[in-house]
């Protein structure tokens, strides 16, 4: 089911700074711009998340951007993603978005309930800005959503790697210095937190309530 009735909830919210964190030039252990994360910034107007992936150079389409977000109890197991990409320390893990920018490019968005990933229940779009080497990632109704459970904010990592099952993530957000390549696994240590900047007004989750929009996972 995808979630519907923000227009409200971005009546009564204004818009918000972005939150950015920066990843060192050349961390990576293979010639691949591409897949080198120069930067990524999150933000929200109290109704969307949008999040922003700023590579040293977005000069190939083949490349494969990874999301991953713990916002509530529960979650995956290590090394436990829908891609199957090798890339441990991210347990606990509630959503996955897997993207691509090859033929059209698009996104595959999951969440890990019930024991097991299945569909997200939020609409998530994916699109390429080649002149500013940047991907961004549109989660629609995603902050109205989880403003009304209480939820204000999630940890988060961000990956890129390639088109085959197995592959490593060949850089990671954050501190975790260069991973090992195309040749070995790798390894998340240094998760990225963000806090919602935009919280609906009291009345407008209350009405998210009372249209069904409380509910945020469709169990598999």
């Amino acid at each position: 089911m995808i979630r519907s009735a923000g227009l409200f909830v971005a009546m009564c919210a204004m818009p918000a700074m972005a939150s950015l964190y920066t990843d060192p030039v050349g961390d990576i252990a293979t010639g691949n711009s591409n897949l080198d994360i120069t930067q990524v910034e999150v933000t929200d107007d109290g109704t969307d998340l949008i999040v922003r992936v700023t590579v040293d150079d977005l000069d190939g389409d083949w490349g494969k951007y990874l999301f991953f977000m713990d916002g509530w109890a529960g979650g995956s197991d290590d090394n436990d993603n829908p891609w199957g990409r090798d890339i441990g320390g991210l347990s606990g893990m509630d959503v996955f978005v897997g993207s691509w920018l090859d033929g059209g490019g698009g996104a595959d968005p999951y969440e890990h309930a019930g024991g097991s990933w299945g569909g997200l229940s939020y609409a998530v779009s994916v699109w390429a800005d080649w002149d500013n080497n940047t991907i961004q990632w549109n989660f629609y109704d995603f902050v109205a959503g989880l403003s009304s459970e209480g939820i204000t904010g999630f940890d988060f990592e961000v990956a890129t790697t390639g088109g085959g099952w197995g592959d490593p993530a060949i850089d990671l957000l954050g501190g975790e210095g260069s991973q090992p390549g195309w040749g070995g696994g790798s390894t998340s240590t240094d998760r990225m937190h963000y806090d919602f900047a935009t919280i609906p007004a009291p009345g407008a989750v209350a009405l998210l309530g009372l249209a069904g929009l409380a509910g945020r996972r469709r169990r598999h």
